[in-house]
């Protein structure tokens, strides 16, 4: 009867042991955070608002902008149907993000992404709502809290980018995102990003355990059939 060698053996368990390894790496999770969650049509009572979703979290904050250097703003949960369910602030026109007659933003609410980006998030995308015609938003990038940074678009998004989720340009790049009106009036309605979990390394032990004993035991019933 033909044997399989013991390095054979071994050899093919563990190419078993690591294409499951690496199988169980291709599949990636979107997690998408509704700004919104419960449709409310009323004061956050905060400048802050944080979002949990599957374990991972991520912060909202509202700013008036002062020359790109923000001041706390409360932020509100705005309703108005359709394309207008999302995050806004307290007392602006329509509780929306506004800009003023030179085009320059006077608020902004900035998203701190720093613990989903410290687990390995990628692929982060945005969704604007209430950007009707003549109505324009811009993303900045910032590592500081409260700073609004660097444009990270060429051209303003307008209404063709309602309620879609665009991607962030270089993201990853920066730990905080910042929307801003860049025409008119617009509203913050979701953010979402992916997650590639990486499985833990004692997940192979099992499988390379196994093909150690495989292995000890052919070698042990080759050398008896020997003797």
């Amino acid at each position: 009867m033909k044997t399989i060698q013991p390095h054979r053996l071994l050899k093919t368990v563990l190419l078993v042991a690591c294409s499951a390894f690496i199988g169980s790496q291709a599949w990636a999770t979107v997690v998408t955070w509704n700004l919104n969650p419960s449709g409310l049509n009323q004061p956050v009572g905060s400048s802050s608002q944080s979002y949990t979703v599957s374990g991972y979290t991520i912060t909202a904050y509202g700013y008036d902008n002062n020359n790109g250097i923000g001041t706390l703003h409360q932020l509100f949960f705005k309703n108005d149907g359709s394309d207008e369910v999302g995050l806004g602030l307290v007392n602006t026109l329509h509780n929306e993000l506004q800009v003023d007659g030179n085009g320059t933003p006077l608020h902004f609410i900035q998203l701190d992404l720093t613990s989903i980006l410290a687990q390995g998030f990628t692929n982060g995308k945005i969704s604007i709502g209430s950007v009707q015609p003549n109505e324009a938003f811009s993303l900045f990038g910032s590592n500081t809290l409260g700073v609004l940074g660097t444009k990270l678009n060429a051209t303003p998004y307008d209404s063709s980018s309602d309620v879609t989720f665009v991607s962030v340009p270089n993201f990853g790049t920066f730990k905080f995102i910042s929307v801003v009106a860049a025409a008119a009036d617009v509203l913050p309605v979701a953010f979402q990003a992916t997650i590639t979990p990486i499985p833990e390394a004692t997940s192979l032990i099992p499988a390379v355990f196994v093909a150690i004993a495989a292995t000890a035991f052919e070698a042990r019933r080759r050398r008896r059939a020997i003797a």
